[in-house]
């Protein structure tokens, strides 16, 4: 069986990415576990076979679109931090400080809020991974989910590290980083739901300077 094509000119994408891609996006106020195929396939531009094919069933559907927007996200906050501007390049950086790592990790975070806000379904799907029990069913999604935990704790290591060299004191263990990683991941995804549902009103940047300020050192 061979891929669908695109309706609309330009490079065509495999259906298995416009299917993850096109679930990810979904913004009708309903989970992607309430739509039924037939719905995930007209939402995809794709035939419903198609969807059975790439994915056997909705179930690992769902489990692979966590996966996909993973990615997409780790590969988003890792293109932020590097255009960030580099330590020393300002006239208001201090060399002596730890603006770079501050300003890779501002920009990560951005990065993040973003992207949630755009993608409400994988948002969603996210807080649903947040909020399961540690079960077989569930195994995936709390991998996924840790696979994100464990890149913000990472940026949260650099930040730390750079901070306390200059504080003269030890670094954070890192439970504690892991633990801060998944606050702040569980405060984005809120943020980016309310804005969603119930205060559209408040700005991305806003949202990006709160969440910055609930880190130590930021």
């Amino acid at each position: 069986m061979t891929d669908d094509a695109d309706a609309a000119p330009g490079p065509k994408r495999p259906a298995r990415v416009r299917i993850l891609e096109a679930m990810m996006t979904l913004d009708d106020h309903r989970s992607v576990h309430e739509h039924t195929v037939d719905e995930l396939a007209a939402i995809a531009g794709v035939a419903k076979g198609s969807v059975y094919y790439q994915f056997g069933s909705k179930d690992r559907l769902v489990r692979e679109m966590l996966v996909h927007g993973g990615e997409e996200l780790r590969v988003m906050m890792d293109a932020a931090a590097e255009r960030a501007e580099p330590r020393g390049e300002r006239d208001d950086v201090d060399p002596d400080t730890d603006d770079g790592e501050r300003a890779g990790f501002a920009a990560r975070l951005r990065a993040a809020v973003e992207f949630l806000d755009a993608h409400p379904s994988f948002t969603g799907l996210v807080a649903f991974a947040l909020a399961r029990r540690r079960d077989d069913e569930a195994q995936q999604l709390r991998a996924e989910k840790e696979s994100i935990v464990a890149l913000l704790a990472d940026q949260l290591a650099a930040l730390d590290a750079a901070v306390a060299a200059g504080a003269g004191r030890a670094p954070a263990s890192r439970t504690r980083l892991e633990i801060t990683a998944t606050g702040l991941l569980s405060a984005a995804v809120t943020l980016a739901i309310d804005r969603h549902t119930t205060h559209p009103e408040w700005r991305v940047d806003d949202c990006v300077e709160a969440l910055v300020a609930m880190v130590p050192g930021a």
